[in-house]
């Protein structure tokens, strides 16, 4: 179905998909096409059209900000809606396929949250559990009892999350801050991608997440250091990340439900996150994905 739908697109942009692949499903199918040096981001639904808007702005304001992030495709009107689908088009970059370095991913941060948010990119205020609600109402591939047992530990961190008190002035925040939504360039150079969760609020929240890999064992020691270095500061120094570590697994795994019917593997790993969730003391051996 999505490549009808990347079909359709690019014949709306006048561009022959040629040379197609797809880089990444996730809350979006991701397309190259090589022939045109184009991107395509292909939503789940209509319900994203907002947020694909929202993204276009981000990428105009970035570019005004300077930081370094792709770019939109010369297209005059974007996002498109094709088959019920937001599409958004966007420039291609040049991938060595390494994993960008966590110091260079709190190098960008920092370039982002010191950014002058102006009138013209209207970012929303965070809502830290956005589609939580929504990935459980639409969990057709889990049990009731595991749904039941995601709602209570919801309201549980709903709760504590209220209780927080930040000790920085909101700032425009990414969202989904990870090293996977940086691009390393042949030039030696790092690209942010993936705007559809910018939005302000506080920038603990987007640190928070690097801090949480690091205690999964995803980055080593000097790895995360470095990352703290390259920012200027460590999350895990404020009483406060606790909680927002919590969340942060909690929205790695029903993120991962969405997914479990692609393969044993997202499965397997369902499941591993799952019982880390129901056990706190249980040691997290959870891998990326």
């Amino acid at each position: 179905m999505a490549t009808s739908i990347l079909e359709e697109a690019c014949s709306i942009i006048g561009v022959s998909p040629v040379n197609v692949k797809l880089m990444r499903l996730g809350e979006n199918a991701i397309f190259s096409v090589e022939n045109s040096s184009l991107v395509v981001r292909i939503a789940r639904s209509s319900a994203y059209w907002k947020d694909a808007e929202k993204e276009v702005r981000v990428a105009r304001w970035l570019e005004r900000c300077k930081v370094p992030a792709v770019r939109l495709y010369p297209v005059v009107e974007q996002p498109i809606l094709v088959g019920g689908h937001p599409v958004t088009f966007w420039n291609r970059v040049a991938d060595t396929g390494e994993k960008a370095l966590a110091s260079a991913l709190g190098a960008v941060l920092r370039h982002v949250h010191n950014c002058k948010i102006d009138e013209y990119v209207r970012l929303p205020n965070l809502d830290i559990f956005g589609r939580v609600n929504a990935r459980l109402d639409s969990a057709t591939s889990t049990s009731t009892e595991v749904v039941d047992f995601f709602r209570f530990r919801l309201r549980e961190l709903q709760s504590a999350y209220a209780e927080l008190s930040f000790p920085n002035l909101p700032v425009a925040l990414h969202g989904d801050s990870h090293v996977k939504n940086l691009i390393c360039t042949p030039n030696n150079e790092v690209v942010l991608i993936d705007f559809e969760g910018f939005c302000i609020g506080p920038p603990e929240v987007d640190l928070a997440r690097t801090a949480t890999e690091y205690e999964l064992g995803w980055h080593s020691s000097a790895e995360y250091h470095a990352f703290c270095e390259a920012y200027g500061a460590d999350v895990r120094d404020w009483e406060g990340f606790e909680v927002l570590r919590d969340i942060d697994l909690f929205k790695m795994t029903t993120w991962l439900m969405q997914n479990v019917g692609e393969s044993d593997r997202h499965a397997e790993e369902f499941e591993r996150r799952l019982a880390t969730l129901r056990c706190s003391e249980m040691a997290l051996g959870w891998r990326p994905f």
